[in-house]
């Protein structure tokens, strides 16, 4: 009898086994799927734009930095030059350099990158510095400063702010090389002037003349449809940096952050700085003190820019400091 019992028991059990092991095969499969889904970089979605014969573009947001958007809120360069590329500035981490080399390659070929030329040391420029130097070796000519308030292992902003599946992969190295005067130099067959303007923007800062088909890429002393970061920079030096830049020959320039890069696109830097400097000297001159000079100061002309909101009233207090102090 109870032979009879357990039969049946044991078939309907063995029965189920095949459903059993399918059922796991596919909960594994699902699990493995979605933490493939977790684990994927974060996708920049980046699309060059030619500004010149052979200079390309990546344009970012006008935002501050992320999870959202990854740092993709700073223009960088790739230069195309006989057999191989320049770039100016590299983003915010090693995923976002590594997505712009694929989609260079894919525009103007798979060449080597032979050197990276850096604006400042603001590090949504720069962190993708390393993707390059592991890939390809690439010398990197940039501010001393890099090297000063930077070091491996630091924490700066863009670790602090991007997730993990962008900013993963991404080290800090120091600049090869740096220059504290101008020099013109030549690679395979392009012509350069990397021009130093001290503290502008920030504490060094630099920006890159193309002769030959007259063009200017700015870095963040030049901004364009938002408001800029002065944090650490200074209101006199952005004005002689400014002064500097447009006495160059240029028809095309690149902005830091911007999308305007016709001969207008120094307009709004020009404008904000120098309404900064003779407004907020009124207004100390009439007896404004600290507390008081972000009122005061409003610059009504540039409320509806982008990031209005969220800078202006550091910009004034860092201007006031500046002219109150020397800072």
């Amino acid at each position: 009898m109870f032979k009879k019992i357990i039969n049946p028991l044991m078939v309907a059990v063995i029965a189920m086994l095949p459903m059993t092991v399918a059922h796991a095969s596919e909960t594994s499969s699902k699990s493995k799927t979605a933490a493939s889904a977790k684990t994927a970089d974060f996708d920049y979605k980046l699309k060059p734009k030619q500004v010149s014969k052979n200079v390309w573009c990546f344009f970012g947001a006008l935002e501050m930095p992320t999870k959202e958007n990854g740092g993709n809120m700073v223009n960088t360069c790739y230069i195309k030059t006989n057999d191989s590329y320049v770039l100016w500035d590299t983003g915010a981490s090693y995923v976002y350099a590594k997505q712009a080399y694929k989609a260079m390659s894919k525009v103007a070929g798979k060449l080597p990158v032979k050197a990276i030329i850096l604006s400042h040391e603001h590090d949504d420029h720069w962190l993708g510095n390393n993707y390059y130097k592991e890939t390809f070796g690439t010398k990197i000519v940039g501010p001393e400063s890099v090297n000063k308030n930077y070091k491996p292992g630091d924490k700066t902003r863009m670790f602090q702010t991007l997730s993990e599946n962008a900013i993963r992969g991404t080290k800090i190295i120091p600049v090869d090389e740096w220059h504290k005067e101008v020099i013109k130099f030549t690679i395979s067959g392009v012509n350069f002037e990397y021009v130093p303007v001290g503290n502008g923007h920030s504490e060094e800062d630099y920006f890159l003349y193309m002769p030959d088909n007259k063009v200017i890429l700015a870095g963040d002393l030049v901004m364009n449809g938002r408001i800029t970061s002065n944090r650490d920079g200074s209101v006199i030096g952005q004005l002689a940096a400014l002064e500097r830049i447009n006495s160059k020959d240029w028809t095309t320039l690149v902005p830091g952050h911007g999308f305007i890069i016709d001969k207008t696109a120094t307009d709004e830097s020009v404008q904000y700085f120098t309404l900064t400097k003779e407004r907020v000297q009124a207004a100390m001159e009439n007896g404004v003190d600290s507390t008081g000079i972000v009122e005061a100061v409003p610059l009504e002309e540039f409320k509806n820019k982008g990031l209005y909101e969220a800078l202006h009233g550091i910009n004034i207090s860092r201007a006031y400091q500046e002219f109150d102090m020397g800072l």
